[in-house]
């Protein structure tokens, strides 16, 4: 999925954020990548990068450095989760739900990670998607 592909179906699904917000340097995802020894997957970068255009309910976890619209990043969400045990090393959360329940990555998969659904209350991970391609092709109906 391209990251025009990407913009036009969050075009149909999400408000405009009403600030401009920063998205992640070159730098910022380097940062990333290297704490987590995963290359990211292209789609899951280009609409982390949207996320600085749209407003999505809940919390996507930041990865900027710069002008963020407030929410934790991903590095701090995940350096928490894992101060309070029971937290996966290769889960990397991206989506907050809230409660402590997260959809994530897993970094052994990078490149071609699926996407999982932690549940914290159950303390159970749980394939949502084979790709982050198919995660987003499955937003229209999450969202709704």
């Amino acid at each position: 999925m391209t990251r025009d592909e990407i913009k036009n179906l969050l075009d149909g699904l999400l408000d405009k954020e009403l600030v401009n917000l920063d998205i992640p340097s070159v730098r910022d995802w380097e940062k990333i990548e290297k704490k987590f020894g995963c290359e990211f997957p292209e789609e899951f970068k280009d609409f982390i990068e949207l996320m600085s255009e749209y407003s999505f309910p809940g919390d996507i976890l930041n990865v900027s450095s710069g002008k963020t619209n407030g929410n934790d990043t991903i590095e701090f969400t995940y350096d928490y989760e894992i101060k309070q045990g029971g937290w996966k090393e290769e889960l990397i959360p991206f989506y907050s739900i809230g409660n402590g329940d997260y959809f994530c990555l897993l970094s052994n998969e990078c490149p071609n990670t699926g996407v999982y659904y932690f549940s914290h209350e159950e303390s159970t991970i749980d394939k949502e998607a084979s790709n982050f391609e198919e995660w987003l092709k499955q937003l229209p109906t999450f969202l709704s």
